[in-house]
């Protein structure tokens, strides 16, 4: 049987090393550990022992990057369930979430994850839970905003002497204990 060993000349081994250094994903980051090491040890049973993987998954890796270079080692992310809302509803979603609710005849004034989930009941039939909705608000990059609020009658002039008079008892409260 044939040794194992890296045949493709790029990337080299510096360039292998670059890459694992600012590589954020940690699969993708031991794989490249796992073909540097292969450079210096030229061996798969001891690259699985420093890097706790089986003989096997290091020959994988070999292998993928010899046959389809640095691109090869790329993870698959496994599927998933698929979403229950299109991509095209999503987007409809989207917009509808950046009109204020009551041009669209609801009676609340914020979108939150309770009334996303009753407008996506109500115009597409799908029932998602509360915390469903705030994680699809938060991947279409929306944060819940509450409005201030103002009372038009207040005088700020009084409230700010209310404030310094609000002080004033509450040291001498402090003074007296």
């Amino acid at each position: 049987m044939e040794k194992l060993q890296i045949l493709r000349s790029s990337p080299n081994y510096d360039e292998l090393v670059e890459l694992y250094k600012k590589e954020k994903n940690s699969k993708l980051k031991e794989r490249y550990h796992a073909l540097f090491l292969m450079y210096e040890l030229k061996n798969c049973t001891k690259v699985a022992e420093l890097l706790k993987r089986s003989r096997r998954t290091i020959q994988l890796w070999v292998t993928a990057f010899n046959g389809g270079g640095i691109n090869a080692l790329i993870p698959n992310t496994p599927p998933g369930r698929p979403s229950r809302l299109s991509k095209s509803q999503i987007e409809e979603l989207k917009a509808d979430i950046l009109t204020h609710p009551r041009n669209l005849g609801y009676e609340f004034s914020n979108w939150e994850g309770k009334s996303v989930s009753y407008h996506i009941k109500k115009k597409f039939g799908v029932e998602l839970k509360v915390r469903q909705c705030q994680n699809l608000l938060h991947k279409m990059g929306l944060t819940l905003q509450r409005p201030k609020y103002k009372f038009p009658k207040a005088d700020p002039e009084k409230q700010k002497e209310f404030v310094k008079e609000f002080k004033k008892s509450s040291i001498r409260l402090e003074m007296t204990t």
